[in-house]
């Protein structure tokens, strides 16, 4: 069976909602024509992932699994593929998206850019155990690249080296050209800030945040401003390099005004390479960019070709993404994944965010490993002899061969597409020799060891011989077989041990917070109830829905200052709320800081924990404390709020 993660349909306006994650059991895939079969290992987030549970991304599904980006060892491979030995074991990284081949223009295919995860244009999603892809849709993973880095690179790095390398081109991103990349922190434009780097050219940075800036600075950036600060355009001019009047290119996924400050920034003639419009789906065009002769160019995603070329560039440079969280678990710890989530949808990540759900090496499989139902550990050179009277397999014509030599990878590779042992000539080793003729040498040898003879002459105690031989093969086997299995479940038992330690380091690092965070959303909804009822007019004008862009500091002082004003008198009188919450309310200082920043409540999960509280340790006190200011700030009981998802 194969573990996948999907979207569960719950009731909601697109943007309003938030489709909770579910895991299911599916059949392991059986890879069909030029297909490989391929072991996931790690797969990471992107935007779209959160974009698709909030039902914003055109084309979602519920049936088929989430992730564009993963990595994976192969494991299988279909009858038409072409050279199954290239890729036996190899550990892979998959390209996000079909449906684009190689023009510089545009997909070819008349169904347009297909990309992987979440959608029903495309029925391939990384975040599952196994999943079958047509071997041209694959690169062999570079080997400096952990799993993590592995699975972080596909889709943003394919989005980068487009935006960046082909967009801007060689002359406005390469060496000592000047190149702004704003919202620095996120996927894409870190792994543009590395290609940069690498190509040698002056890149400066744009974000809200000045531990992101210098973080971008560590990374190899010369320079970055806070775009939030006045005048940052001119602050930002002045870190050009002497000689240096303007930037070659803009890298930019924010779109909105980015033309007008193109116009400030930009050289005559020089480049605006638009990968995403975050801010908003318009984008003016203004006079001054047609006088001043910008190119503003759309890029999104990126060719196979590119895709390749990218991979190749990474290699060559020893690149390594970015990665802002990494989660060691198994794909069936949805309150893991959604906490990656909740990274992504609160802008705290510098990086990527990746799950790693299966252990792999870190690296391709060194020679001599197995492929296919063989033992993984064993090498080629240490080969185990069985005795064979009769071999049928379907496919494979009738072996009559007394004694053949199985080495991991060639035989059970090679039966599995159906192949003749007879017509194998890959060679083995040093000696050159193909596996029939080790198989043929090692015949004599054994034969002349236990004293048989050849043709007519073979007497009793040959007969007597083979049959001790056969089942002193036999018993080792079953003996190693016993072994193996002994050791495996040993395996198991200690993964399993591993991951319950990091579930209780994780609890114990996190829970924490996560309840502060609990206690200061709803004490803020308790806040803005409070004033909406009593028809008072909230500090600075504010209300739940206007501050969205504000600073968060300055929304953070106007909810403390709101929260000093109210009365124990108010909530008692007016709400029927006893003195503790009054209390409560002038604790607020110390926990608002750990309210949700992007305003996404988190009543569901703090309910469910609520509940488990009460059925699992009895809490009834702390239980229904807040459970009283559920009804009143949501509208909801607090078992009713636990059953929504």
């Amino acid at each position: 069976m194969s573990k996948a993660v999907f979207l569960s349909r719950t009731e909601g306006k697109p943007g309003q909602v938030y489709y909770p994650l579910s895991v299911q059991n599916l059949p392991l895939p059986t890879p069909e024509g030029r297909e490989l079969l391929v072991k996931l290992t790690a797969a990471s987030l992107n935007h779209r992932d959160v974009f698709l549970r909030q039902h914003l991304y055109p084309g979602i599904t519920f049936d088929v699994p989430l992730g564009a980006d993963g990595v994976g060892v192969v494991v299988g491979a279909g009858p038409a593929v072409s050279n199954p030995e290239r890729w036996q074991g190899k550990r892979v990284i998959l390209n996000p998206g079909t449906g684009w081949k190689d023009s510089p223009d545009g997909p070819e295919d008349p169904k347009g850019y297909r990309i992987m995860g979440g959608t029903k244009l495309y029925n391939k999603g990384t975040m599952q155990d196994y999943l079958t892809i047509d071997e041209s849709e694959v690169e062999e993973a570079p080997e400096h690249l952990s799993d993590a880095e592995a699975a972080a690179l596909p889709l943003t790095g394919l989005t980068a080296w487009r935006a960046l390398v082909v967009k801007a081109g060689e002359r406005n991103s390469g060496k000592g050209a000047a190149v702004l990349l704003t919202g620095i922190g996120g996927g894409v434009a870190l792994m543009a800030l590395r290609f940069a780097v690498a190509k040698g050219a002056d890149v400066y940075v744009t974000s809200s945040s000045q531990e992101k800036i210098q973080k971008a600075i560590e990374l190899g950036a010369k320079g970055g401003v806070n775009y939030k600060e006045e005048a940052w355009e001119k602050k930002l001019l002045t870190m050009l390099p002497p000689g240096k009047k303007a930037f070659d290119a803009i890298i930019d996924g924010a779109g909105g005004d980015s033309v007008e400050k193109a116009v400030k920034l930009l050289k005559a003639g020089g480049v605006l390479s638009v990968y995403g419009m975050t801010v908003s789906p318009k984008m003016p065009f203004l006079m001054q960019a047609v006088l001043k002769n910008i190119d503003v160019r759309g890029s999104t995603m990126g060719s196979r070709k590119e895709f390749e070329e990218m991979v190749e560039f990474v290699r060559a440079n020893k690149i390594h993404p970015v990665i802002s969280r990494v989660l060691q678990t198994e794909l069936g710890d949805i309150a893991g994944l959604d906490g990656l989530f909740q990274d992504m949808k609160e802008g705290k990540q510098f990086g990527k965010l990746v799950v790693e759900f299966g252990k792999a090496s870190g690296c391709k499989f060194p020679p001599g490993r197995a492929f296919l139902g063989t033992h993984p550990t064993r090498p080629l050179d240490r080969p185990i002899f069985v005795l064979i009277t009769k071999l049928r397999r379907p496919g494979v014509p009738e072996m009559s061969d007394d004694i053949v030599q199985l080495y991991g990878p060639g035989l059970s590779f090679y039966l599995a597409h159906g192949k003749s042992l007879a017509r194998i000539t890959t060679p083995v080793g040093s000696s050159g020799m193909s596996l029939r003729d080790v198989a043929d040498s090692t015949v004599m040898r054994s034969k002349r060891s236990i004293g048989i003879r050849d043709g007519s002459n073979t007497d009793i105690r040959t007969s007597n011989a083979c049959q001790r031989y056969s089942a002193t093969l036999k018993a080792l086997h079953a003996s190693n077989g016993l072994l193996e299995s002994r050791a495996k479940n040993l395996s198991d038992n200690l993964v399993g041990l591993e991951l319950d330690v990091m579930r209780v380091q994780s609890h114990i690092a996190s829970h924490g917070e996560l309840l502060m965070t609990w206690q200061a959303d709803i004490l803020t909804r308790l806040v803005e109830v409070v004033y909406k009822r009593s028809e008072w007019k909230m500090p600075g004008g504010i209300t739940a829905s206007s501050h969205e862009g504000m600073d968060e500091a300055r929304v953070t002082l106007l909810y403390r200052t709101a929260a000093r004003k109210i009365k124990k008198e108010t909530l008692r009188r007016n709400f029927g709320l006893s003195v503790q919450y009054y209390l409560a309310l002038q604790r607020y200082d110390e926990i608002v800081c750990f309210r949700s920043i992007n305003r996404t409540r988190s009543e569901c999960t703090f309910a469910r924990w609520l509940m488990s509280q009460k059925e699992t340790h009895g809490q009834i006190g702390l239980f229904n404390f807040w459970a009283r200011l559920f009804p009143l700030c949501y509208g909801r009981t607090v078992k009713e709020t636990s059953e929504m998802f």
